[in-house]
């Protein structure tokens, strides 16, 4: 075997066998080559890949991007891997996606210059990525809040590590390089530095772990109960290889501590004085027992009093009660300054789960059922109004509309210690406004398509009348011998113009009755080749000087059961436009190729092309881009062509550049029908 057949074997092999997917793109952008991991990566069969064009691959909101990076790699080909530092995704054939690093090899096949992608999809590494980011957030979040940081010696290398928290509890910035592996110990206080070094020398020994506490000296001098842990890691000999533990900021526990042991001396002295008082007291106590026995006459009457004052309480919560419990279209609530609930009754507390909360002391981050978005709206409207505001707002819950009242509640020293939160269900009021909304915003639209279609109206029909009256006006003056072809001239005006107006008022035909459902396809089974020439041989009379239309098809015949009427109004229709929007001596081309499960239609021309800002809006009624505002059209024909293809069970798009014409793409599946 010679050099040149192993290469070819190995290379074989490879494609093959590679577990990144491997696509080869011609310079048009069409995929001619896949392997199986490909194939598998996007959900494809290698048949779909083949000739399809590799932007399908892409999910659209990424479609710009890839031609500015296309554009980029086809100035300078070169070997080129891409994604590491930008953000690529594929898409699938069930229309997932996915994100993708891919390695980009220009060379040639049989003589064409190609390019080979070799791709890898790392969605699982980007996730894996970002939750290790956010896991290691989370431990610098934690370690901050508990003032606790953690360190790393290496007994080997003598090589150390400290935390961002390990930093701030020295008083330093993460990173500070005032604190290394030298100046470690000058920041022990002398008092604590001897007997620091003895408890590590002695850990590290012994192998055993190790905790103390000492106190640190901060740069700006001030002074840091600290507890420090350590763990001795050692290998297969038993020596010792490295240390790690923690440090944590103890200050303010030993502070309480001494103040703990004052307040127990403090209490022993108050004991003793409390009991030299009480002597005292009890003196004084058998004189006020005299003086009560006088008030007790008096007390009787008061209790009589309080007695009266205690019935209208209780007949004021009876009512309270049954105004909550009844409360229509809604609830009340009450919370407290803890953000627990002490109150909750109205018409839907049941249906919605809350009877139970008053009882079971729930507080407002517990209650199950309610998302944390709407937890954290109450929670935040909840503390501004325990600051004294009233507050109206609304939420969503369970497919209902609440309009939320909250007010603060006083105690008798007049301090906020609880918000009482009144939910109205404004579920009807809320469809009602959105119906509005609709009806309003459905007359809106309907009232621009008319001013849309009475200001393209009386445009395009007073073109081709006045020409129609100009010239029926010219060959009344054009009656003497030899003036036959100026006649001829003008009629043959009347009749073109005439051919405009029939054009204009068929495309309001059909889209009245495409608007009114009475449009059906009623396929049948033909040539679509034989009709396409058919077809264009009526064009003939349209075509601008040195205009040429090549029709060209992989088959003779392709046989297609479609709509005849449709598709040769679809056909007619971008054609004509193609005719129209190019200049005289440009080639327009109409592709047909068919495979086992569609049957795709091209059509091609070099004219002045769509701008990049209309393309999105070229297939809505009455829209012409701005570069044909001076060339005859309703702007109803792409809006025609694509509810016909949809009807016919088609899909319609286009590519197309300024002033570099432009590229429609129909696909119709072959009906299995045409075989029964």
């Amino acid at each position: 075997m010679s050099d040149s057949a192993k290469d070819n074997l190995l290379f074989k092999n490879i494609f093959h066998s590679s577990v990144e997917g491997i696509l080869v793109i011609d310079d048009k952008g069409l995929i001619i080559k896949a392997n199986p991991a490909g194939e598998q990566m996007f959900g494809y069969s290698s048949q779909e890949l083949i000739h399809q064009d590799v932007e399908s691959l892409i999910p659209s909101r990424f479609k710009n991007n890839h031609h500015s990076h296309r554009a980029n790699y086809n100035s300078k080909p070169k070997a080129r891997r891409m994604g590491h530092d930008l953000d690529l995704w594929g898409l699938k054939k069930d229309g997932s996606q996915f994100q993708l690093e891919i390695s980009l090899s220009p060379t040639e096949i049989d003589n064409k210059k190609v390019v080979i992608a070799f791709i890898i999809d790392v969605t699982e590494r980007m996730a894996a990525k970002h939750a290790l980011i956010v896991s290691e957030s989370r431990m610098a979040e934690a370690q901050q809040i508990a003032h606790v940081g953690n360190w790393y010696w290496n007994l080997q290398t003598n090589e150390r590590s400290w935390s961002n928290e390990f930093y701030r509890i020295y008083g330093l910035e993460p990173g500070d390089v005032r604190l290394n592996k030298d100046t470690l110990s000058s920041f022990i206080h002398p008092d604590d530095r001897e007997n620091t070094l003895k408890i590590v020398a002695l850990a590290i020994e012994n192998q055993t772990d190790y905790q103390y506490e000492k106190t640190i000296i901060r740069p700006d001098g001030s002074l840091r109960n600290v507890l420090t842990k350590g763990k001795i890691i050692s290998d297969a000999n038993s020596n010792t290889k490295e240390m790690y533990g923690t440090i944590q900021d103890i200050t303010k526990q030993k502070k309480a501590e001494e103040q703990l042991k004052d307040s127990e001396e403090n209490l022993r002295n108050y004991t003793i004085e409390l009991k030299e008082k009480v002597t005292e007291r009890t003196t004084e106590l058998n004189a006020i027992v005299q003086k009560l026995t006088k008030l007790n006459i008096n007390l009787n009457n008061q209790i009589h009093v309080t007695k009266e004052a205690e019935k209208k309480a209780l007949n004021s919560k009876q009512l309270l009660d049954n105004v909550s419990h009844n409360f229509p279209k809604g609830f009340i609530a009450v919370v407290d300054s803890k953000l627990r609930i002490v109150f909750v009754e109205g018409e839907e507390v049941i249906a919605l789960g809350f009877d139970n909360l008053v009882k079971n002391k729930t507080v407002l981050g517990d209650v199950v059922g309610v998302s944390d978005e709407i937890k954290k709206i109450s929670r935040e409207k909840i503390v501004k109004t325990l600051e004294g505001e009233h507050l109206s707002y609304e939420i969503e819950f369970r497919d209902n509309h609440y309009l939320v009242n909250t007010t603060p509640l006083y105690n008798e020293n007049n301090t906020i210690e609880q918000v009482l939160l009144v939910y109205n269900n404004i579920t009807l009021q809320k469809k009602a406004e959105f119906e509005m909304f609709n009806t309003l915003k459905k007359e809106q639209e309907l009232s621009e398509l008319k001013s849309r279609f009475i200001s393209m109206a009386s445009h395009e029909f007073r073109t081709p009348l006045s020409a129609i009256l100009s010239s029926a006006i010219l060959i009344e003056k054009q009656n003497g011998v030899g003036k036959e072809a100026k006649r001829i001239n003008y009629v043959s005006k009347i009749r073109s113009n005439v051919k405009n107006l029939v054009v204009i008022l068929n495309d309001f035909l059909s889209l009245s009755k495409l608007q009114e459902g009475k449009i059906i396809a009623q396929p049948v089974l033909f040539d679509l080749v034989a009709f396409t020439k058919s077809l264009l041989e009526e064009l003939e009379d349209i075509k601008k000087k040195g205009q040429i239309i090549r029709l060209q098809s992989e088959n003779s015949i392709i046989e297609a059961f479609l709509d005849l009427k449709l598709i040769k109004h679809i056909i007619y229709n971008l054609v004509s436009n193609a005719i129209k929007y190019s200049e005289e001596n440009k080639e327009i081309i109409i592709k047909i190729k068919s495979n086992n499960e569609h049957v795709n239609i091209e059509i091609i021309d070099e004219g002045i092309g769509i701008p990049i800002e209309d393309q999105n809006n070229m297939f809505q009624r009455f829209y012409r881009a701005n570069n044909a505002s001076n060339i005859q059209g309703t702007g109803l024909g792409l809006n025609i062509v694509k509810q016909y293809t949809e009807l016919m069970g088609g899909t319609i798009t286009f590519k197309s550049e300024l002033k570099e014409g432009a590229t429609f793409y129909i696909e119709f599946p072959l009906d299995t029908k045409k075989n029964e």
